[in-house]
């Protein structure tokens, strides 16, 4: 009976023993992290190589973890902070590696430049100088909690930045997509466990339930209508008015073609009216 209470308890270690474990994962990310922040003052590729390596290892063990503990019976899952720790973690881990890989690829140009440079000397005494690399900002994802205005938004940038990248395995696009969602959205997807099939069901609930183009045509005619009026003559007023009125039309670009416009506008005159309802 001894024997079998062990092999319960190694099979189901306590909530506590994970969390530390996670910790403990996290804490050697932050170590990475710090040396990335200093990544300028490293002059050895193999330097980064082997944190590279390591940084690696941790996505899986982090990972892991994380599902660990989100899984354990007393995970409390409303007030749970694992989505916002996998968030914060997925974030800042291609912001490490990003770094690290840039930094490889300067090293290793700066020193086949050389070369290039000191036989080039041999020939010819007018050197340009090398062009610098241009690292572009990255694209942040912002949270998508429900609300209708921000779908198109969320929608076409997670579409870009992970649902369309083939080498990426359909579960890593559930977690990501997971850590993406709050509020109702979030709730939407809850249910479905953290499996490759699932992914495909979550990302089809979703659309289902927000890409409506009826739905999504009326509530931008009806932000048209509810722009706010200018009271007085205040380029303010009136510059905020124009922005408005400009992010309503370029939405609508997107959901209706120029011969719609008229019967969208009338149906929502009249909906306005009481004439007709809007279902």
């Amino acid at each position: 009976m001894a024997t079998s209470g062990a092999t319960s308890s190694a099979k189901n270690p306590p909530l506590r023993n994970l969390q530390t474990r996670l910790k403990a994962l996290l804490e050697m990310f932050k170590n990475l992290t710090t040396f990335a922040n200093t990544l300028g003052e490293v002059t050895s590729v193999q330097q980064i190589q082997v944190r590279l390596e390591k940084l690696n290892e941790l996505w899986d063990k982090v990972n892991d973890a994380i599902m660990d503990v989100e899984m354990h019976d007393e995970y409390p899952t409303k007030e749970g902070n694992c989505p916002g720790i996998r968030l914060d973690f997925t974030t800042r881990f291609y912001d490490v590696k990003a770094s690290m890989l840039d930094r490889i690829k300067e090293l290793e140009g700066n020193a086949a430049n050389t070369s290039v440079l000191q036989s080039t000397r041999i020939m010819d005494s007018s050197i340009q100088p090398v062009t610098e690399h241009v690292r572009l900002p990255q694209i942040r994802l912002q949270t998508f909690d429900g609300n209708i205005d921000q779908w198109l938004s969320f929608r076409d940038l997670f579409l870009s930045l992970i649902h369309s990248k083939v080498d990426l395995p359909d579960v890593e696009k559930f977690h990501y997509l997971k850590g993406y969602l709050a509020g109702e959205a979030r709730s939407l997807i809850d249910p479905l466990a953290l499996t490759r099939a699932n992914y495909s069901i979550a990302w089809d609930t979703l659309m289902s339930r927000y890409n409506d183009s009826k739905v999504l045509k009326r509530r931008q005619v009806g932000n048209l209508f509810k722009l706010p009026k200018v009271s007085k003559e205040s380029s303010s007023e009136i510059q905020v008015l124009l922005e408005g009125f400009e992010r309503v039309v370029q939405t609508l670009d997107q959901l209706v073609k120029p011969e719609d416009y008229k019967d969208l506008l009338l149906f929502e005159v009249l909906c306005s009216r009481g004439i007709v309802g809007r279902a």
